[in-house]
């Protein structure tokens, strides 16, 4: 079962493994259909609340001082981007961001995670959501994932493994929109993180564009992540453990 939604400024994928009923054989009926639509509405209320584009969204408001702004989703994604902060030594800063306070870093693969839930929630053993290369995985087993070279988009740089969350951030598509909070160079042209959970590896992601090796290495140190950078000259750096396999760099 497949199912694409245009959301978000990008493309969600949805994939899960047929249902079949031991006892008989035959395929469970999940009403895929159905819960594709709910997906869909899931998406849209979150862009409504998240978006920087939309000027009636809470995060517009709250970027134009509206103390009125408040919910607990909202609280929630503040604090998470405050963990991501800390964890990242403040190379994630959607506070540092021109204009104000911008989660983008970390919303998606947040709402990634709560699409993979619901579809979880229908009884899916096997499951995938893909939000724009932040990739939520339910799984039993190990997956390969290929990561798109930055320089060639028709070339694999390597293949990781994993059963929980993968997370990709680089200029190639979007150009320039990442901002370094503590200085003026970037230091990765781009960089996947490797772990759960999808939101942090998200934000972790988009760190290391704006922090490079340093902020890489401490991921390392301090969480259960693996993870590597491309610099925008094609030289790859990579924590222990990260690649099944290095196809070119």
């Amino acid at each position: 079962m497949l199912a694409e939604i245009v959301t978000m400024g990008t493309v969600f994928t949805l994939s899960a493994a047929d249902q079949i009923d031991e006892e008989d054989g035959k395929q469970i009926e999940v009403g895929w259909e159905s819960l594709v639509e709910r997906a869909r509405a899931e998406l849209g209320r979150i862009d409504a609340v998240f978006s920087t584009y939309r000027s009636d969204s809470e995060v517009s408001r709250l970027r134009r001082g509206e103390r009125s702004v408040h919910s607990d989703e909202l609280d929630e994604v503040i604090a998470l981007c405050e963990v991501a902060r800390e964890l990242s030594d403040g190379y994630f800063n959607p506070w540092a961001v021109p204009g104000g306070f911008d989660p983008s870093g970390l919303v998606k693969g947040w709402a990634a995670e709560r699409i993979l839930g619901m579809v979880i929630a229908t009884g899916a053993t096997e499951a995938v959501v893909n939000g724009g290369g932040d990739i939520a995985i339910h799984s039993d087993t190990l997956i390969n994932v290929g990561i798109r070279h930055p320089h060639h988009a028709d070339r694999l740089c390597g293949v990781v493994q994993t059963n929980s969350a993968v997370a990709t951030s680089g200029l190639y598509e979007r150009g320039c929109h990442v901002v370094n909070p503590v200085g003026d160079e970037l230091g990765a042209f781009a960089a996947t993180i490797v772990g759960a959970p999808l939101y942090l590896a998200d934000a972790l992601a988009t760190a290391v564009i704006a922090g490079g090796v340093r902020v890489l290495e401490r991921i390392g140190q301090v969480g259960s992540f693996r993870g590597l950078l491309i610099t925008s000259d094609g030289i790859m750096q990579t924590l222990p453990g990260t690649l099944l396999s290095c196809i070119e760099a």
